[in-house]
């Protein structure tokens, strides 16, 4: 497993910028996330939510600025980095062919990480059976949703990027995800979330910024 570095969690972005389809989508973004902080990005639709949350992910390059992680710069930090962070984006990444258990197992597989739970304590902990062996093919797209929030139950990575994780969640998956938060945020972990929804945290513990603002 990839060491840990013995400092607080801190994601800083320094002058990023994004360019889409030949097209500048945001400009100098600039912002420090400090552990225990959740990060809320909020702005219209083509502001550069989720390409922001790609770039931050490592799933792409910006046009500009750098990335530094734990004081240290990316791709320097790299193997840190990546270590230490989950990625959630826009679909579940859930193969229908395989039950939620084995959906769980191999995604998990590939953090490398001693896990913090079973996997079926962490199926009851987003509230799926802890042992179906049915396909995932037959879960809602709540149930879905819920699958891959059980990742960020089991794996302890100190960064978390959620792209719209409210999706298809009802009252009670939202008060998950925020639970979910507030547990990673007293942790002393980093979360950056883009969702059109507010979310309910302690105080002192969300920070929002607006995308469209940035926009050329």
């Amino acid at each position: 497993m990839t060491p840990v570095p013995p400092t607080p969690a801190c994601l800083e972005v320094r002058g990023l910028s994004c360019i889409r389809a030949d097209r500048l989508i945001f400009e100098a973004l600039a912002f420090t996330a400090r552990a225990g902080e959740v990060w809320q990005v909020t702005g219209a639709n083509g502001a550069g939510k989720t390409s922001l949350l790609r770039l931050l992910a490592g799933l792409g390059t910006p046009a500009a600025g750098t990335l530094h992680w734990c004081g240290e710069p990316l791709p320097e930090a790299r193997d840190y980095y990546q270590a230490e962070l989950l990625f959630l984006g826009h679909a579940p990444a859930v193969a229908g062919f395989l039950s939620a258990h084995e959906n769980l197992m191999h995604a998990c597989a590939l953090s490398n990480q001693p896990l913090r739970m079973p996997l079926g304590a962490a199926l009851t902990r987003v509230g799926l059976p802890p042992a179906d062996d049915a396909p995932a093919q037959r879960l809602s797209a709540g149930q879905r949703q819920r699958l891959a929030l059980a990742r960020f139950a089991l794996v302890p990575a100190r960064l978390w990027i959620m792209d719209e994780p409210l999706t298809a969640l009802d009252v009670a998956g939202r008060e998950l995800v925020e639970a979910l938060l507030t547990e990673h945020a007293a942790r002393g972990g980093v979360a950056i979330v883009s969702t059109h929804q507010g979310l309910q945290l302690p105080a002192g513990v969300l920070h929002q910024f607006d995308l469209s603002g940035l926009q050329a």
